[in-house]
């Protein structure tokens, strides 16, 4: 009589530590791919557009105009090209400084507050539209406010970004929590946990999806509200210079800092994307999702 041997779990664990490394791998590469292919069309439809445009080449540059204001000496411009680079690095350093206190302090916010809005529902229904209703306020309006009541330093240029990362992320968190499957919840009742249990049991593995959904739009958003400030209340980092680049009629720098600008937050939104995957493997290729089926 035919027998049939048992699966040994070291197999079983062999298998799906190699079906997980093969999903990070394939997710890693799909997403180094897209952005490669990204930049080469947004680099062709930047010089396509100027050319269409035949927009005035002493303010329009070309990507190839940026890469000699970085990397070729000009003998029109008396700093070399080594000190521009130079220079705005050191600027870059202060808009990443503003950028990541207004990152840090509109993540932590927006998890407390929908951590208090799953578990505490009356919270939601009070407070979700007044939070809304600030969502729709223009952040250039609200940045000169900002400004008063704080004044000028560190806690304004956090406060700001902090403003752009909150509401996309307090949105996406709570309805993540809410997306707990009623099985799931019933199952932890049955052993005896409270909300607190299925909160850090259930619900923030199924909501991951949706934070770094979330935290992929908030890289780039912190960044934007760190040079807003700096534009409109400083002479500090990429956004402040900006303004006296524009009196000097610098505009190769305009250029180039937007340029950087651009490129670091790709960096960063790439970075966010591996470390989302690796994150989710944790919980396997379909964590968040088998709980909707």
């Amino acid at each position: 009589m035919a027998t049939i041997a048992p699966t040994s779990s070291g197999s079983v664990s062999t298998s799906n530590a190699v079906e997980t490394t093969r999903w990070v791998l394939g997710r890693i590469g799909r997403t180094v791919v897209t952005i490669l292919i990204s930049l080469v069309i947004l680099t062709a439809g930047w010089w396509v557009a100027l050319k269409a445009l035949n927009a005035n080449a002493f303010i329009a540059k070309t990507p190839l105009d940026v890469v000699k204001y970085l990397f070729v000496k000009n003998p029109l411009l008396t700093t070399a090209p080594s000190d521009i680079r130079h220079i705005l690095w050191q600027l870059l350093e202060v808009t990443l400084y503003h950028a990541a206190i207004g990152f840090v302090g509109g993540i932590v916010g927006s998890v407390i507050v929908a951590i208090l809005f799953t578990m505490i529902r009356p919270l939601e229904f009070m407070f979700m539209p007044l939070a809304m209703l600030l969502r729709t306020v223009p952040l250039l309006a609200m940045a000169p406010v900002i400004y008063l009541v704080l004044g000028n330093g560190a806690l304004t240029a956090g406060f700001i970004g902090g403003v752009v990362v909150f509401f996309p992320l307090l949105v996406n968190l709570t309805l993540g929590f809410r997306s707990v499957s009623q099985q799931s919840v019933d199952l932890i009742r049955v052993y005896g946990g409270n909300r607190w249990t299925i909160m850090t049991k259930v619900a923030f593995p199924t909501a991951l999806p949706h934070f770094f959904a979330s935290m992929r739009i908030a890289v780039p958003g912190a960044l934007t509200g760190a040079m807003l400030y700096e534009w409109l209340f400083t002479f500090q980092g990429l956004g402040g210079v900006i303004n006296q680049a524009k009196t000097n009629s610098n505009y190769g720098q305009i250029w180039a800092i937007v340029v950087v600008i651009t490129v670091v937050a790709i960096v960063f939104y790439t970075i966010t994307t591996f470390i989302e995957t690796a994150v989710l493997a944790k919980w396997g290729p379909n964590a968040g999702k088998s709980i909707n089926k």
